[in-house]
């Protein structure tokens, strides 16, 4: 086991408040804003879905040096109601729990922790494949695996928005998600 997990205790803290979103699909990612966590790449991909008439919403959990530059493209691109900058929270789980989506779009990662806490929380991800995300995700079984481009955002997300059968059967894979972290 790489990171040990303690499991009934983040499965606890994701109920520890009560969430409702809007009835638009929302992605959620927690993550330091950092220029190559590759936030400013999937706000293009958020412009260009909700240009092409797929509604949806992300919420950003996190803080970091990227956070003003994040906050100018978002006026620019015209999507700071839907593109939503939490900052730092000490819970972020009630909101990976209650978020119909995870999604992180890093050009480079090692093993990501919240990774593995959002397979335990049982949300379809969509990841870019860098570091050993891929020793936790396998591609269209329990998340979706993608290259760092624009393009592999957009498709991604647009295959999650309407493809309710591929969701249907990545969550029914994920009901035992748990277990490679025990």
């Amino acid at each position: 086991i790489l990171n040990a997990i303690p499991i009934e205790e983040l499965k606890k803290k994701a109920e520890e408040f009560p969430l409702s979103f809007h009835k638009r699909p929302v992605f959620v990612s927690v993550g330091r804003l950092h220029s190559r966590k590759g936030y400013h790449t999937l706000m293009e991909a958020h412009a260009k879905l909700l240009n092409d008439g797929f509604e949806h919403e992300i919420i950003i959990i996190g803080d970091g040096e990227e956070r003003q530059n994040l906050e100018n493209q978002a006026k620019r691109l015209g999507v700071t109601e839907s593109f939503k900058f939490l900052g730092t929270l000490v819970n972020p789980y009630p909101y990976v729990k209650n978020a119909d989506f995870y999604i992180m779009p890093s050009e480079s990662e090692g093993w990501p922790l919240i990774i593995a806490e959002a397979l335990i929380l049982q949300k379809p991800i969509i990841s870019t494949n860098v570091g050993s995300i891929s020793q936790m995700i396998s591609h269209q079984k329990n998340g979706y695996l993608i290259e760092y481009k624009i393009d592999g955002m957009y498709n991604s997300m647009k295959e999650f928005i309407t493809n309710i059968d591929l969701i249907s059967s990545i969550k029914n894979n994920l009901k035992d998600a748990e277990k490679q972290f025990d």
